[in-house]
């Protein structure tokens, strides 16, 4: 006992120190050997780009100067938390010139985006249209700036770096002032976490610094005149919500179904001392799950926490069916011969419970491995506790209260009714068997794991107002070019970018997002240096053959000759080694764009894709057609992609519960020997479930991954119901304990699922309304399988305290 008492307390300990939850969906994708694809899905759950928040500030009397300097106030604020990585309101001037510094040296080497750019751009058309560009932006209010680089960039090749780069950095905001502007009347802001946006302990923090922040300046708005209104896009709202939505559904189911069990022992037993132990296996188990999954996992998903909760149904079983048979049949020699008498029933029910949950151990789900590993130590603990801990703690000789033996009376009369009416009894699993079998062609799947949380209108509204004003692109669908290195990775992206902008042209979609605007391809620098050295035609084989082209082209437009060759040198610098070299990914991510960058690449083992994000693609598998003979490129649709894999590994779970289930009925069938007792005792199980799937398709539900799981808890307890009766049909004295035993259990079951089932969020929902009402049908179905095909008539009513 002091031994028991020890290790539950440090248990406690540890789980109060160490409890930490998560809200990750990436728990409820598949893992494994899934290719590189998935993979890629997994990695963009916690990507750059979900690590990023955009926060939009405007004024209702569009004041732009009040947003400005709200956004700027909360950007010092977070710029000083060190959960923020980066903090991006607008560009300032050390940024520009860290920009110059990177690209102006590299100008050479950025001059057109393809060969055929480059033919044409080079050519004599090509040398008038610079020509005549220059002239023009040498008359705009900017030729100040444009005089300056002139000499030394006649084409202009910087200024296209910048559009480009403004383009990029931006999307569809404005620059006023250096502040991102969106509309003229919204100021932008936009940082980036450290960590996961699914890790609430750091997320936490970071959203109640941005509240309290903007109600001070809002405050203070509002005394000088001016509305402020914030809104923000990003995960990490929705992962807070979700996670404190979970902890208050696991609080409430944990507070009412403990109240809901004493209160039953209570009115069953009245003893407080029964009410006590009997949270004794419950702790056990509880306690026990959690420490165990912690150790294993790290931390703990929100939804394996409610489901561990819920575990109150499964672990106050076995105290029940103990405390019920030595009131009701006590044993001469105390408790503990009353627990070697009904102990068989209890290790075999545990068992194939555990049988059961130890199967999707081999899921490629990871949520749904740490569930089945909660549930497996959850369940040998609590069986543990009920087999050590109890016992000697329990009265030799109990007195049965009035209502205990009511119910025993109910129940034994109730099975000699039902023995004395066999043939009626087949109408129970008859209409069991015809719900099934409508329901069965009824059957859809939600294969999306986004239908396992619940998504608030509000900050989804919300979401999509601040990403129509930034990020209009098409939420997880992209293209992704992997190579084997970044140069190969950027080689097929510069390709697939030309053949994009022949796409936009065709009008095969609206619009994309490349990493082509920040880098290209170190090949194709070198053929943009090759193409300027050697001219446009083969016969100019040096770079002064192209600077006397372009003096003579420029000249004709009214440019004095030699005003170009600083050009000209810079060029000849570069050929010969002596200026910068080609950009490359590692230069580009110690710059100020890196966050731009970052957020568009990502590693898969070993390999380096690079993702180009489109909008408004018309027909996916035109365009897939079109990139179709690039090697190792694919248009990327992040839902539908995982849609499919998930109806994949979906239909192996459910292929795993039912491996489960032949390895229950084998193990019934080894300790029964006998065909009619082990179908006595697994049927009800497998109808009971079989119920609750016709019961939610009827009712116009569509299943998703957590009802699978939840087939098991039904399976579980059924299983413990069949073999709990099974046990006792050689003594029907104790057929009326056993009946009493389950309707306490299925009491106390249905109070925990139920209030799952009352739960908006949809994973809680399907786990509490599968449990739930398969239980009920289990418990119907088990006395009537036990006549059935149990092997015995003997009345019930023997027992000497009904």
């Amino acid at each position: 006992m002091l031994i028991g008492a020890l290790v539950l307390g440090l248990m406690g300990v540890f789980v109060g120190l160490k409890l930490e939850l998560t809200s990750e969906i990436t728990h409820f994708l598949a893992a494994g050997d899934d290719g590189r694809l998935v993979k890629l899905s997994r990695q963009l759950a916690e990507s750059e780009l979900t690590k990023t928040t955009i926060l939009v500030v405007d004024s209702q009397d569009g004041d732009l100067e009040a947003a400005i300097a709200a956004v700027d106030e909360l950007a010092a604020a977070l710029a000083e938390d060190e959960e923020v990585a980066w903090v991006r309101a607008g560009w300032d001037d050390d940024q520009s010139a860290a920009i110059y510094e990177l690209y102006f040296p590299r100008r050479m080497y950025f001059v057109a985006g393809s060969d055929a750019a480059l033919e044409r751009s080079l050519g004599p058309e090509g040398l008038d249209d610079a020509a005549e560009e220059l002239k023009r932006q040498l008359r705009l209010p900017t030729a100040a700036l444009i005089k300056q680089i002139a000499p030394e960039d006649p084409l202009l090749a910087y200024p296209a770096i910048l559009d480009r780069l403004e383009a990029a950095r931006a999307g569809p905001l404005e620059l006023v002032d250096g502040h991102f502007v969106s509309g003229g009347e919204a100021a932008v802001l936009m940082f980036g976490t450290v960590h996961s946006p699914f890790r609430a302990e750091h997320q936490g923090p970071v959203q109640e610094l941005i509240r309290e922040r903007f109600e001070t300046l809002a405050s203070a708005a509002r005394a000088e005149g001016h509305e402020l209104r914030l809104r923000q896009s990003g995960v990490g709202r929705f992962a807070l919500r979700a996670e404190a939505q979970i902890r208050g559904d696991i609080t409430r189911i944990s507070i009412i179904s403990t109240i809901g069990v004493i209160a039953l022992f209570l009115v069953l037993f009245r003893s407080p001392r029964l009410v006590a132990l009997s949270l004794v296996p419950l702790a056990a188990g509880v306690l026990s799950a959690t420490a165990i999954s912690l150790l294993a996992f790290g931390r703990i998903h929100g939804l394996t926490l409610a489901f561990g909760a819920s575990l109150i149904g499964i672990c106050i079983d076995y105290p029940i069916h103990l405390f019920n048979h030595h009131v009701l049949e006590p044993a001469s020699d105390g408790a503990g011969g009353t627990l070697r008498r009904i102990r068989p029933g209890l290790l075999l029910g545990a068992l194939t419970t555990v049988a059961g949950f130890v199967g999707l151990g081999w899921t490629s789900f990871p949520g749904v491995r740490e569930i089945a590993l909660f549930a497996a130590v959850g369940i040998v603990a609590a069986l543990a506790a009920t087999l050590w801990l109890l016992p000697p703690l329990m009265a030799d000789r109990p007195e049965p209260v009035a209502l205990q033996r009511k119910l025993a009376s109910v129940a034994g009369g109730l099975i000699d009714w039902l023995a004395a009416h066999r043939g009626l009894l087949y109408v129970v699993p008859a209409a069991s068997l015809i719900a099934i079998g409508v329901a069965i062609p009824r059957v859809e799947f939600v294969d999306d794991a986004s239908a396992l949380t619940e998504t608030d209108a509000d900050l989804l509204a919300e979401d999509e107002e601040v990403r129509a004003l930034v990020s209009r692109m098409d939420a997880g669908r992209m293209v992704v070019s992997i190579g084997d290195d970044d140069e190969q990775a950027l080689q097929k992206n510069d390709e697939v970018h030309a053949r994009l902008l022949a796409a936009r042209d065709a009008g095969e979609l609206e619009a994309f997002r490349s990493v082509h605007d920040l880098l290209w391809s170190r090949d194709l620098q070198q053929r943009n240096l090759a193409a300027l050295s050697e001219g446009a035609d083969a016969g100019a084989g040096s770079a002064g053959g192209f600077a006397a082209r372009l003096d003579a082209a420029f000249g004709a437009h009214g440019f004095r000759p030699g005003v170009f060759a600083p050009f000209a040198a810079a060029l000849e610098r570069t050929r010969a080694g002596e200026g910068a070299a080609p950009l490359d990914y590692e230069t580009l991510a110690a710059s100020p764009l890196a966050e731009a960058a970052s957020s568009m690449r990502v590693e898969l083992d070993g390999q380096v894709g690079i993702l180009t994000l489109v909008r408004g693609v018309e027909d996916p598998e035109q365009l897939r057609a079109r990139l179709a003979d690039l090697d190792d490129v694919h248009l990327f649709d992040q839902r539908a992609l995982m849609a499919e894999i998930y109806a994949s590994h979906r239909e192996s779970t459910i292929e795993l519960v039912g491996v489960g289930l032949l390895a229950v009925f084998a193990m019934i069938f080894i300790r029964y020997r006998r065909l009619g007792p082990a179908l006595a005792a697994f049927l009800p199980a497998l109808l009971g479930a079989g119920t609750a799937v016709a019961a939610l398709v009827l009712a116009g539900f569509a299943l998703n991954l957590l009802h699978v799981v939840s087939l098991l808890l039904v399976l579980s307890m059924g299983v413990d119901y069949g073999v709990f009766l099974a046990e006792s049909r050689e003594h029907p004295s104790e057929v009326a304990a056993t009946i009493s035993s389950l309707f306490a259990c299925c009491l106390s079951t249905v109070l925990a699922f139920g209030l799952l089932a009352m739960s908006s969020n949809p994973a809680l929902k399907a786990i509490g309304l599968t449990t739930g009402i398969g239980v009920l049908a289990s418990l119907v179905l088990a006395p009537t399988a036990l006549i059935l095909f149990g092997g015995t008539t003997a009345p019930a009513r023997k027992s000497e305290h009904a």
